[in-house]
């Protein structure tokens, strides 16, 4: 399976190389940060060092010439769980370190909405004090825009705050400090149900576990099933066999319903992208025929800055918009994989 790191590394080199080219340090991709974040990933590191014992120990065994079937069988499921297990760490690792990514970049938006927010408030309340002078306005008016502004800057420090924090959480996931992030532009598109159901099949880190246990199981089985056993520790070893068969296909069953259900997540953020680039569309149609009136002198500038505003909020939702299908894509992949 092309996992959804692969795809948008595929699609964003054009990016990336725009960072490389310009002056000064290159900004953080989305690409570089999940490259980094498995050396960083404590998860990561123990499935690492999991997979390497269990790489010792099937040699071990392969080597030893009086070892029996049964330790063959169980030192190959141990290296085939212990794989399974560290590509299952770097999908939660992935989902992890992308959600901080986009909270940072999030944050960024949020911030430059909060600016332009305060901005306006400041001119609205400067605007309603000339007019009060003039008799224009009233001690109401003055007051409710000087409530406004506070608003506004009370929304601004919060930005500010959740911004460090989601840089210094993203940094932290890293194991470096980061500076400026290329914003995520492309938006990957969901494959069909039945290629993610027939991932989860083949390599469900859950899955292959059960199986392996059966075919454990049915080693014992027969390695016990002789003149040499009682009938109880026969049929003690079917019973197990009959158990390790059970939960494969339970397994299966809970599978196919987590697949299903976290593809329906992928859908709906999709449908919900869609209404977001819509509404920034028409947001971005309006802000030019704002600009164009802006320019025959029929609205005030202060006009102009409401619209603004407007088409950076629509903006904002569309990130947000985008990043949840992404992170809906790794949260499937994750579900595939049985991290």
């Amino acid at each position: 399976m092309r996992t959804l790191a692969a795809v948008l590394v595929a699609t964003m080199l054009t990016a990336v190389a725009a960072a490389q080219s310009t002056p000064g340090p290159a900004a953080l991709t989305l690409e570089h940060a999940l490259t980094l974040a498995p050396d960083a990933s404590a998860q990561v590191s123990a499935a690492r060092a999991a997979l390497g014992s269990a790489e010792r120990n099937d040699a071990r065994v392969a080597s030893d010439p009086m070892s029996l079937r049964v330790d063959r069988v169980t030192a190959t499921s141990g290296l085939t769980n212990a794989r399974r297990s560290l590509a299952a760490a770097r999908a939660a690792t992935t989902l992890t370190v992308a959600s901080a990514y986009f909270a940072a970049l999030e944050a960024d938006t949020a911030l430059t909405v909060a600016e332009l927010g305060a901005s306006i408030q400041q001119q609205t309340l400067q605007a309603q004090q000339v007019r009060k002078q003039a008799g224009a306005a009233t001690d109401i008016d003055v007051a409710q825009a000087q409530n406004a502004y506070q608003e506004a800057r009370t929304t601004l420090a919060d930005a500010r705050t959740q911004r460090t924090l989601a840089y210094n959480t993203l940094a932290s996931l890293l194991g470096q400090d980061v500076g400026e992030l290329t914003p995520v532009t492309t938006t990957p598109a969901v494959d069909a149900l039945e290629h993610y159901l027939a991932s989860a099949d083949q390599d469900n880190a859950q899955l292959l576990a059960a199986r392996a246990a059966v075919t454990l199981a049915k080693a014992q089985y027969q390695a016990i099933d002789n003149d040499f056993s009682s009938r109880s520790d026969i049929q003690q070893a079917h019973d197990a066999l009959d158990d390790a068969q059970r939960q494969v296909t339970e397994t299966q069953r809970t599978l196919e319903l987590s697949v299903r259900s976290a593809y329906a997540n992928a859908q709906a953020a999709l449908a919900a992208f869609t209404d977001a680039r819509a509404a920034d569309a028409t947001a971005q149609a309006n802000l030019d025929s704002a600009r164009a009136q802006l320019d025959a002198g029929s609205i005030s500038p202060l006009a102009y800055q409401n619209d603004l505003l407007t088409r950076q909020q629509a903006a904002q939702t569309l990130e947000s918009a985008r990043h949840a299908v992404i992170v809906k894509l790794y949260t499937l992949e994750q579900v595939v994989a049985g991290s």
